[in-house]
């Protein structure tokens, strides 16, 4: 007899909460110590990832790098992911004593910003430790009472969803915009002066423009530049970057100029090409600290990742 899939799903889900359970019992320390070495242990066995995470690294900096070099790089970016694992499911512990483990800088640039009425778009990248960077900022807004809201794609399965992307997010006073069809949504809460998180450095396959991404072009999604042109809406970078035993730095940049020359597709590319080289720049100088095993660069807009 075929099992439902919403009833794997439902067991999923079980399982992950149980997991949970059980790193929220363990020292942060030492959880963070165990994601790190199962980060090591995706590197071994997810070899699909590991060969998109090499293709890339080489791509990126061709012979700036030593092989060796480049491999330490791949295996940085899944420890990375596995502490990120870790992190994740103790969002209920740190939200209390968020001043332990995260410190936030230039946070005026953004309350400044949004004096102007217009909300605030902040551009978030899969670098460091991003979803604690979430939390810190839906954290400090809901202290100030601005409101926050981070576009996400959705999960396939619907309870994980909801736990781990709504409700750990939720608990932070940060709330969640499902990326189809967020366009409207999003304009909305800017229309109320709120703060808009949008991811940039995964392929997009629609409301995209090609910009240069590491000397090759990548399909990224031109929103925050259209809500910058059609609005005026402040956009600033935000990075996180993470000492291992130590808080998590949370950076906010100061807003990108405006480029608006009437020109509405150029507008959309050139000011998408800022914003992308925000993100570039900081990945060359910790490149162990972003998801290189996503297939950010392919053929065509629609193209599938291989």
């Amino acid at each position: 007899m075929k099992i439902p899939i919403r009833t794997i799903e439902f067991f999923q889900y079980i399982l992950f909460r149980l997991f949970c359970f059980l790193l929220n019992l363990l020292p942060f320390h030492f959880a963070l110590r165990l994601g790190k070495w199962g980060g090591r242990m995706l590197y071994q066995i997810l070899s699909r990832y590991r060969k998109v995470a090499f293709d890339n690294v080489k791509f990126a900096f061709g012979s700036q790098k030593s092989e060796r070099e480049i491999k330490q790089i791949v295996i940085q970016s899944f420890e990375n992911l596995g502490m990120f694992g870790i992190e994740l499911v103790r969002i209920p512990k740190i939200v209390g004593n968020l001043k332990k483990y995260v410190v936030i800088k230039n946070e005026e640039s953004v309350f400044k910003a949004l004096e102007a009425g217009k909300g605030v778009i902040l551009i978030v990248s899969h670098f460091g430790n991003w979803e604690w960077m979430g939390v810190a900022a839906g954290a400090r807004a809901r202290e100030t009472g601005v409101k926050i809201n981070a576009v996400a794609r959705p999960l396939g399965n619907p309870f994980l969803y909801r736990y781990a992307v709504e409700s750990l997010r939720g608990a932070t006073g940060l709330k969640t915009i499902s990326k189809k069809g967020a366009a409207r949504e999003v304009m909305s809460f800017l229309d109320q002066n709120e703060i808009v998180c949008i991811l940039i450095d995964q392929h997009e396959r629609y409301g995209s423009v090609p910009v240069p991404y590491f000397g090759r072009d990548a399909w990224t999604t031109s929103l925050p530049a259209m809500l910058a042109v059609k609005k005026e809406v402040p956009v600033i970078p935000v990075f996180s970057f993470r000492t291992e035993f130590a808080p998590t730095t949370v950076q906010l940049g100061e807003p990108f100029s405006l480029i608006n020359t009437g020109d509405y597709e150029r507008d959309l590319l050139e000011n998408t090409k800022q914003y992308i080289k925000a993100v570039e720049d900081e990945i060359r100088k910790r490149p162990g600290d972003w998801l290189w095993m996503h297939a950010r660069w392919r053929s065509s807009r629609t193209a599938k990742a291989t």
